[in-house]
């Protein structure tokens, strides 16, 4: 293989590299779906034990979520603006979300044990 050759075979390596790296937040993380709340003013109580533990399993999972975007961005500091912001966006509503569901599950609590 002649010097052309191989400045144009890594040229491409590296740019496939470049385009791998700055896929979307996403690409390597999962967000983890959120519980199903009961109703607390209906709910059975085995339900309401079973939402508490299902929400702190939801939390677990979202934290692992956090952490897979957290390495995501150090890996790779040097992506596309939008890519971060991908990034910075999905992190953000995650933890909206998860203390959304903290509250709500929380209140249907509250209401069940008000009962």
């Amino acid at each position: 293989m002649n010097r052309s050759n191989l400045a144009t075979g890594l040229a491409s390596l590296f740019f496939a590299t470049l385009v791998l790296a700055s896929a979307p937040a996403s690409a390597d993380c999962a967000e983890p779906p959120p519980p199903a709340i009961p109703d607390g003013a209906t709910a059975e109580k085995d339900e309401m034990l079973a939402i508490y533990r299902d929400m702190r399993s939801y939390q677990g999972d979202a934290q692992a979520y956090l952490d897979c975007l957290d390495a995501q961005t150090i890996a790779n500091p040097d992506v596309e603006p939008e890519v971060m912001l991908d990034r910075l966006n999905a992190y953000n509503r995650t933890v909206e979300k998860m203390d959304e569901i903290s509250r709500e599950v929380h209140r249907q609590l509250d209401i069940f044990n008000a009962r």
